[in-house]
């Protein structure tokens, strides 16, 4: 008896470490499909948010795929990083807002997508307002951009990976397949997320409809 419960406690510990590092944010990592990117490259390099980074980040020119991987790139903390609070602080000086709602409703949908994917990013156990705000650039987005409904479904699906798995695959699923949107992400980081997503394909085939 005592064996079975130690051998039930060590497949559960092994069950709560891969957990923990198995995730929609934290297991697709989208910035190995910008190799030739320079603020990848920093990123992956020094894992700081520098203000040449915000800078790219803010910028809304840039492409809204390449500003997800730079985030991407500078990765993830189990007990979570200050990224987005560093980027808030700038984004909050760059377009003179008193506070983070205020600066979320002045910045547009591609920047307000990719602040809400570091938002996500730095504290992945609690994605409720990120996903929020992603939402919001979703909602206010004329371009159709397929790189900011798939950061939101990303989002999403972290949220729902506390308690409906099927969600998880069918979020980012409805994005894949939505023909009506924008390309603007590369294909190879599409896949890369499309490749830890599909594990979740029996779940939503077991969800009832």
């Amino acid at each position: 008896m005592k064996t079975t419960r130690i051998l039930l406690s060590l497949v559960l510990m092994a069950w709560a470490i891969q957990a923990l590092a198995d995730s929609p944010l934290t297991s697709c990592d989208i910035h190995e499909a910008y190799p030739a990117s320079p603020m990848v490259q920093q990123a992956l390099k020094y894992k700081e948010m520098t203000p040449t980074i915000m800078n790219f980040l803010a910028d809304k020119n840039r492409p809204i795929g390449e500003r997800a991987a730079v985030v991407n790139a500078l990765g993830w903390d189990i007990d979570s990083t200050p990224w987005s609070k560093i980027f808030c602080e700038y984004l909050c000086s760059k377009v003179k807002a008193k506070n983070e709602n205020d600066m979320v409703k002045k910045l547009d949908p591609g920047t307000r997508a990719v602040y809400a994917y570091a938002r996500a990013m730095s504290n992945y156990f609690n994605v409720d307002e990120a996903m929020a705000i992603a939402q919001s650039a979703v909602n206010d987005d004329k371009t159709h951009s397929f790189a900011i409904n798939m950061l939101s479904a990303l989002i999403a699906a972290q949220h729902y990976l506390d308690g409906d798995w099927g969600m998880v695959y069918t979020v980012v699923n409805d994005v894949r397949n939505d023909g009506s949107l924008n390309l603007d992400m590369k294909q190879e980081a599409i896949d890369i997320i499309w490749d830890y997503i599909k594990l979740y394909e029996e779940y939503a085939k077991n969800t009832p409809q």
